[in-house]
């Protein structure tokens, strides 16, 4: 049960958040997403996102309500005023606010088992905010140790030249009445206040050698590779039909969402876009409305070649069936960017750390966003202010000439000193100046 206190401090940060969603300076900068995002400037766009750092910033202790409801919608609302106010990098506040239907799926199974995660696992992507964990939740744990973890198909089992026909795909499970009570609290909480969203699914997601290493293990799917390619292949026939066929459901049950605006998209950035316009009344949702994203970074140490073979040649057929797509993640993408501009509808693709900048930049140019994902070690492990200026200005002068955007990522801590994000922002504000005039 919400208290009146607990409401009153739901609707007064509420009330905070519309007021900086109105602010002139949000809509400059929604502008500069969607001329950035439909390829029509190349002036830089900065997306500091903390994600595990998060729990550092909104603490569980620094929450008022105890209803387990209000805490979620609480959290929500700090750290989304947070960004605003003291970040204040190019990511708007937004008067959208979502209530997110209870969707999940039964995963991947084979025989009664069932893979670890297939589909579904604790993360949840909030508007403005990006992926984030349940912090607010009183159990929640971050745990930095590794899972136990059995591949759902033995190596025994992949000399049966059948295995690929036994795997059951998933089913999505849609809450539907949990989640209209969900609707009814945050209508009554913020509905005067915000503009409430009954919200199916905004994050269309491809994890392709992610989940195939969840039903073989990874060194396993390395070996398959050689050992048994056309059994894997098999496999990977299966995945692709069932990966489709699973937002094939979510989109007859109404449970897909358009993502053309401030939702979360690929690894890094925001769906803003004209590409992908609105429906109009009486129009039908189809997947050519949505964005969607693939990646596999697990073949990080496998050749063009072979992840041509085994994952972007499936990866493209499924992105295709979609109006934009988005990809990559950590994994260094240099020498096999020409399969990757490939994709017919591709729009973002991940620059990661490790990849050599100015040859990604001569590859990209203007066909894509080129989204640089600077080393977040350089940051969460301490500050060298002259360290971190160098690297920022040589990342911005070798990717100048694309759709750059500069996105802090995988920071999941901060050394409990927050501010260092508001100073990475900062920086990258001095530096775009010095590069970009």
């Amino acid at each position: 049960m919400i208290t009146a206190k607990e409401r009153e401090v739901i609707r007064d940060l509420g009330k905070r958040l519309a007021e900086l969603a109105n602010l002139p300076i949000m809509e400059e900068r929604r502008k500069l997403w969607y001329a950035h995002n439909d390829l029509k400037t190349d002036q830089p766009v900065i997306d500091c996102s903390p994600e595990g750092a998060w729990r550092e910033i909104v603490t569980p202790d620094s929450l008022v309500c105890e209803d387990p409801v209000a805490r979620e919608i609480e959290w929500t609302l700090r750290a989304r005023i947070y960004r605003a106010e003291v970040i204040n990098d190019d990511v708007p506040a937004e008067m959208r606010w979502d209530c997110r239907k209870r969707i999940s799926d039964t995963g991947w199974s084979i025989e009664g088992r069932q893979a670890h995660n297939a589909f579904t696992n604790e993360s949840v992507h909030v508007p403005t905010i990006s992926t984030i964990n349940p912090f607010w939740r009183k159990d929640y744990k971050f745990d930095e140790t590794a899972a136990e973890f059995d591949p759902l198909i033995s190596d025994d089992e992949m000399e049966d030249d059948e295995i690929a026909s036994k795997l059951v795909a998933p089913k999505v499970i849609y809450d539907e009445e949990g989640s209209k009570r969900d609707l009814e609290i945050h209508q009554d909480l913020l509905g005067d206040i915000l503009d409430v969203h009954w919200c199916g699914n905004t994050y269309i997601a491809f994890s392709w050698m992610e989940t195939y290493t969840k039903i073989r293990g990874y060194e396993n799917a390395l070996y398959d590779l050689y050992d048994y390619p056309d059994q894997m292949h098999a496999i990977l026939r299966v995945l692709e039909k069932g990966y489709l066929n699973l937002y094939q459901q979510q989109l007859d049950m109404g449970l897909l969402e358009m993502n053309n605006g401030c939702q979360y998209n690929g690894t890094g950035g925001y769906g803003y876009t004209n590409d992908l316009p609105d429906l109009k009344p009486g129009d039908k949702l189809t997947f050519k409305n949505l964005w969607a994203y693939a990646e596999s970074q697990e073949f990080v140490s496998v050749s063009p070649e072979m992840t041509k073979e085994f994952a972007i040649d499936y990866e493209s057929r499924l992105l295709s069936n979609f109006g934009l797509s988005a990809y990559g993640c950590c994994d260094n993408l240099e020498k096999k960017l020409p399969d990757v501009l490939n994709i017919p509808n591709i729009r973002r693709i991940s620059v990661s750390p490790w990849a050599d900048v100015a040859s990604m930049r001569d590859q990209i140019g203007m066909k894509a966003i080129f989204s640089c994902k600077p080393n977040p070690s350089l940051i969460t492990n301490g500050w060298d202010e002259d360290l971190m200026r160098k690297n920022t200005m040589q990342l911005m002068t070798d990717g100048k000439g694309t759709a750059f955007e500069i996105i802090l990522k995988d920071t999941h801590t901060i050394g409990h000193d927050p501010m260092r994000f508001r100073k990475w922002t900062d920086m990258c504000r001095e530096c775009i100046a010095k590069v970009y005039g």
